[in-house]
């Protein structure tokens, strides 16, 4: 599927290779060198995907990661490096970013990165909400990808989820609801840190489920609806 690609790179030839290698794979390009450059075109328009460099001189991709997330949290990221490096990784994944070690070096490894992390763009643009998510009426805890978390808003067919601090979700991760037991697989689409606090938030998708345990959870957490407690409107 064709899609418009950020890319951001400021070594020049760099960026030239990555371009002609996403223009081949069928993509628009928009290949810029310079972070200002960037930010300047991020406000202007928004991409499927964006590729960053660690490296933009006087601020680095991590930065244009920050901004994109504020921004247009819906948007995938990878953030691409020549050497592997566990710090920028570990703080890639802080975005919900992929990390990617010289892509040009094995092409074929980084346009499938860029295909995965389209389907991920492609799914967030889906009209998912076939129910409206309203706010919980109380903190409701839950195990999430072997994790703590908070439900922030929830409906039968998705969550946003608050995390104390920021932790890497895999694509698909389970969901289970204390002291039920009830599990529930879960699809994140998109991932946020705040600006706010140390929390970490994750918009996912539901798998499509009829299970009366977990329609029954919805309904008991949400605040009632014109009058009618646990009443959905669908």
């Amino acid at each position: 599927m064709r899609a418009l690609v950020v890319l951001v790179n400021a070594d020049y030839r760099a960026l030239q290779h990555t371009e002609d290698l996403l223009s081949e794979a069928g993509h628009l390009v928009a290949a810029l060198s310079s972070f200002v450059e960037a930010k300047k075109v991020l406000d202007s328009v928004v991409p499927d995907l964006l590729v960053t460099d660690i490296r933009l001189e006087a601020f680095n991709g991590l930065h244009l990661a920050s901004c994109s997330r504020h921004e247009h949290p819906e948007i995938p990221i990878i953030i691409t490096h020549v050497n592997p490096d566990p710090i920028f990784e570990a703080q890639a994944s802080q975005y919900g970013a992929r990390f990617v070690v010289a892509p040009l070096s094995n092409p074929a490894r980084f346009l499938r990165c860029v295909e995965l992390a389209l389907v991920e763009r492609r799914r967030s643009q889906m009209p998912i909400r076939r129910w409206s998510r309203q706010r919980v009426g109380a903190r409701v805890q839950v195990d999430a990808a072997s994790r703590r978390a908070q439900i922030v808003d929830v409906s039968y067919g998705g969550v946003r989820l608050a995390f104390s601090d920021s932790v890497h979700l895999p694509g698909v991760f389970d969901i289970t609801l204390p002291p039920t037991g009830v599990t529930v697989k879960a699809h994140r689409v998109w991932t946020a840190s705040s600006d706010l606090d140390d929390q970490f938030w994750c918009g996912a998708e539901l798998e499509e489920t009829e299970t009366r345990d977990w329609r029954g959870f919805v309904d008991s957490v949400r605040p009632s609806v014109q009058g009618h407690p646990g009443h959905v409107h669908e």
